[in-house]
């Protein structure tokens, strides 16, 4: 039997293990499957993922409120029920309308872990650094990825509905366990005593915002957050068709346009762990300080890759680049989710870490429809090198963020 803090832990790696494979599962052939077998065009396939980060959007602050309300556990848990019924939506019925209606689904429960799941671990796991136990989660989930790609691109060369459907029974099943096994042990609602819903969240919101106008390396690093969201989705959702229609895809017995993108993700995903081991022995040598260096080098890193992926006409070039590009941005995420929780008040955690995640969102909803207007007008090598210079302000926030935080541990 593990004791308390271990068995959070542990629930907390096979959580990003088997959510992880789910996730992977679902999104490795997706939008093949939204190409092939809804057949989107390209400002279809961008508007899906704007109406999914609009779902974020809308639905993250009060979902982030809630959990430190009322339970970051019932709040994750949530999450994980609405992301199966989302995925099995979006397999079962290959329709536009119905492919939009599962993006709100699921990117409501998104926005019922986003923030809820790191708060609970953070409090769950106090005595821990919170930079080795992310990474060591985005390990564990790259490890999940890499299964959920293989079962993934076997299930699709069958059918490129199941492993959508498949990934959203799993993650039903999935939360059934969770129910059994998930710990909260440290939780403390920010507010003893209960009004109404809306009142409490209300409330808690303008606790929230205060805390966050008053703390400039915050206000940095929510701003690098929405500059990560500017130039995300243009990546996300032109990346494949950069891939189909600008370059010729080498074909060698079953390795054909579809396999070979779970072969990418298989890469992508050896590729994260490996370096993401790096980066832990680093930034237990080097501390907090590391951070800063870290997230300027993966931003502009992202930014350079991005452009060379755009430009690039052979398939081995495209290959390297788009795997570098999409390990810049796996490495800073959990670097920066560490950086922003040490400026965190306990009880306001979730919530603020579900305003950094709105901002993604909002990012993603204002950048998603640019780029996808700049590649339908022009070409998707423009959309994406449109997407890349969305993120150039970061590389100016990096440096602000470091000496806030400098002058917050000096005071």
């Amino acid at each position: 039997m593990f004791a308390k803090n271990s068995k959070a832990y542990s629930v907390y790696l096979l959580f990003r293990f088997v959510f992880s494979l789910a996730v992977s599962m679902s999104t490795v052939l997706s939008i093949v499957y939204h190409l092939e077998v809804v057949q989107l065009d390209a400002f279809q396939l961008v508007l899906v993922g704007t109406v999914l980060e609009t779902s974020c959007f809308l639905f993250e602050i009060p979902t982030g409120v809630v959990a430190d309300l009322y339970s970051r556990r019932r709040s994750i848990l949530i999450g994980v029920f609405l992301y199966g019924v989302g995925f099995v939506l979006e397999g079962a019925f290959p329709w536009f309308a119905t492919v939009l209606l599962a993006q709100v689904v699921w990117g409501c429960g998104d926005t019922f872990i986003s923030g809820a799941l790191e708060a609970w671990i953070a409090s769950e796991e106090r005595n821990r650094t919170m930079d080795k136990i992310f990474l060591r989660g985005g390990q564990i989930a790259q490890v999940g990825g890499i299964l959920g790609v293989v079962l993934g691109t076997l299930l699709g060369n069958l059918d490129l509905r199941l492993p959508i459907v498949t990934a959203g029974l799993l993650t039903l099943i999935f939360g059934l366990v969770l129910l059994r096994i998930m710990p909260e042990t440290n939780f403390s609602p920010v507010r003893e005593e209960k009004n109404s819903l809306l009142a409490d969240m209300l409330g808690l919101f303008k606790v929230n915002l205060n805390f966050i106008k008053g703390a400039p390396v915050l206000l940095a690093l929510l701003a690098i957050t929405f500059c990560g969201g500017l130039a995300s989705e243009g990546f996300d959702r032109l990346s494949t068709a950069h891939f189909l229609e600008d370059t010729i895809m080498p074909s060698f017995g079953l390795l054909n346009s579809v396999t070979w993108f779970g072969v990418m993700s298989l890469l992508g995903s050896g590729l994260g762990i490996f370096v993401s081991q790096v980066l832990i022995v680093y930034l237990e040598k080097r501390g907090t300080t590391g951070r800063t260096g870290v997230v300027f080098f993966t931003s502009a890193g992202y930014i350079l890759g991005l452009i060379l992926f755009a430009l690039g006409k052979s398939f081995w070039f495209m290959l390297a680049v788009f795997l570098i590009t999409g390990l810049m941005r796996s490495l800073k995420e959990p670097v920066l989710a560490a950086w922003m929780n040490e400026h965190i008040e306990e009880k306001m955690r979730a919530t603020v870490f579900s305003t950094n995640g709105q901002l993604d969102s909002f990012g993603q909803i204002i950048g998603g429809p640019l780029v996808g207007l700049v590649a339908q007008q022009f070409s998707v090598p423009w959309g994406l090198i449109c997407t890349a210079l969305l993120l150039l302000p970061a590389l100016f926030l990096v440096p602000v963020a470091g000496k806030a935080g400098k002058n917050k541990h000096s005071t």
